[in-house]
C-alpha cells in the first residue's frame, strides 16, 4: 500500500489511528492484529488488508 493510500484511508476512517500533535500513531492493539493475522497465515499481512475492518 501506498504511503498516500494509506494516509487517505485514515483521513475516510478506513484505519484506525490518533493524532498527537501533528503526528500520527497507529495504536498498538492494531499492529498486535496484523502481526497475529501475519503469523496465523505465515504470510506476510499489508495494511490494506485491515482497511475497513478497524477497531
Amino acid at each position: 500500500m501506498a504511503e498516500m493510500t494509506l494516509y487517505r484511508a485514515i483521513a475516510a476512517g478506513e484505519f484506525p489511528a490518533v493524532r498527537i500533535g501533528r503526528r500520527l500513531v497507529i495504536p498498538a492493539r492494531v499492529l498486535d492484529r496484523m502481526g497475529e493475522a501475519a503469523i496465523s497465515t505465515g504470510r506476510v499481512v499489508t495494511a490494506a488488508e485491515f482497511c475497513g475492518e478497524a477497531s
